[in-house]
């Protein structure tokens, strides 16, 4: 599970609770805000790691090349046939006067009569009736309720905005600064904004992975290509929803999901996951199938969005989730892909090995980070634990598929995966009769050791 943080979830008691309800990942998004409030949520977050002794993920959720509204003092209330204005400016009123600024002078240049706007995750869409300079006039085809800052996307256009704004510089020099594990990039239209991000993060002297948000028709047909340059691929329904009929993004969601798979990458789904928790102790039947759907598409996380930022009820809306997932996870049989690469066999084979004996758990000791992603694109069934010396690769791993990541101070395979035994039967997590596989790859060797455990009264468990 991966969470947004917001107001309703900016305490630090709150994130320690939501990280025992097992959090693996939180998300700060750029779109609203500022660096102190960032600042804070950042502490929060890692003062409550420290705490609850377990790695968590942050990322960081550039705005990108998006078209925003403005802010309003008081929100625009529409009803199908009602008529507002859309004008050239950072603020307006709103309310009764039916004014919202857009500070966009891009928008008002490529804006036609006819042209359908689109709001509010899909749920308000207003077609335009006239256009006069720095005016937009519009009438609603479906009730909407306007508020500051909400995304807008004229269906069936780009405006051809850069990949990276001036706001995006600060956030990503905000986000290196302070350690961040992913920057995911909002409204990708190819692998090359991608590249154009990660130079950026290289050149502030960041290391940080890169997430792409699938989220517009031009992402959707450069598919493959901006999966093969990201390290996470996000399937953000909300925007997918405007761009498209709703009625698509199911199927869209399918076709993102089965891409990143069969390509090994990680691949998380975002959006109206548990929308009606926003405001409702208990989510409805059609978000829990929802939930189940994605489990047995087979991704590696589900995010939360406003549901924790803003919502009434961020505790009962992660309870739930994580109720929901355990029991989809116990019920559900994840369709396996088969690598396309041959540098994938080897960690395929330490899955189809720990399955074919029952072990109990897979033990990996890894350096560098390599491994594991690729042990967890196989979608392995058995627990599967990752001892490795760095804090940052740790943290990066937290969000994927069953990985279970455990700070271990060693110098050598060997040492790294006998300490981490030694953790385990420390934590009596380990038993006598268990069946383990343990692996590692050092240069050309790949070791795959199957192992039962005698006993861990004294150190590691014997074999």
């Amino acid at each position: 599970m991966v969470v947004s943080l917001g107001p309703s979830t900016s305490d630090q008691s709150i994130i320690e609770r939501l990280m025992l309800f097992g959090v693996a990942g939180f998300r700060i998004n750029f779109a609203h805000g500022d660096p102190g409030s960032w600042s804070r949520l950042v502490e929060a977050v890692r003062a409550a790691e420290n705490k609850i002794g377990r790695p968590v993920a942050l990322m960081g959720d550039l705005v990108g090349p998006s078209v925003r509204l403005g802010v309003l003092e008081e929100p625009i209330e529409l009803s199908p046939g009602d008529k507002a204005d859309i004008v050239l400016a950072e603020k307006a009123k709103g309310g009764r006067d039916r004014v919202a600024p857009l500070p966009l002078p891009r928008f008002f240049a490529s804006i036609e009569e006819g042209d359908i706007i689109v709001m509010d995750d899909g749920r308000a869409r207003l077609r335009v009736i006239s256009v006069s300079g720095d005016r937009v006039t519009v009438e609603a085809l479906t009730p909407a309720r306007i508020t500051s800052r909400k995304a807008v996307v004229v269906q069936g256009k780009e405006l051809g905005l850069p990949a990276i704004t001036e706001k995006d510089l600060e956030a990503i020099e905000f986000a290196v600064r302070h350690g961040f594990d992913y920057i995911a990039l909002s409204y990708v239209r190819d692998a090359e904004d991608l590249r154009v991000l990660r130079n950026i993060v290289r050149g502030k002297g960041g290391e940080q992975a890169i997430a792409a948000k699938i989220e517009t028709r031009s992402a959707v047909e450069n598919l493959e290509q901006i999966v093969r340059e990201s390290d996470l691929v996000v399937v953000a329904r909300g925007d997918l929803g405007m761009n498209y009929g709703l009625e698509e993004v199911p199927l869209l969601q399918e076709r993102i999901v089965d891409e990143a798979r069969r390509q090994g990458k990680p691949v998380m789904v975002a959006t109206q996951v548990l929308e009606s928790m926003v405001n409702s102790p208990t989510p409805t039947r059609a978000e829990v199938t929802d939930v189940y759907v994605a489990v047995s598409q087979g991704v590696d996380a589900i995010m939360l969005a406003g549901e924790t930022a803003i919502g009434r009820y961020p505790l009962e809306t992660v309870k739930w989730l994580r109720k929901i997932l355990r029991r989809a996870e116990e019920n559900t049989v994840v369709e396996k892909y088969p690598p396309r690469e041959k540098r994938w066999a080897y960690a395929n084979s330490i899955v189809e090995t720990a399955e074919s004996v029952g072990a109990e758990a897979i033990l990996v000791f890894s350096i560098h980070g390599t491994l594991p992603p690729r042990i967890a694109a196989s979608r392995p069934y058995p627990r599967t634990i990752i001892g490795t010396p760095s804090e940052k690769i740790a943290r990066r791993l937290a969000i994927l598929w069953g990985l279970e990541p455990i700070v271990v101070d060693a110098g050598s395979y060997e040492e790294g995966l006998a300490r981490l035994e030694e953790e385990l039967c420390k934590r009596g997590e380990l038993s006598i009769g268990d069946t383990i596989v343990e692996a590692y790859r050092s240069g050309d060797e790949n070791r795959v050791i199957i192992k039962h455990v005698l006993g861990c009264s004294h150190g590691p468990a014997k074999t």
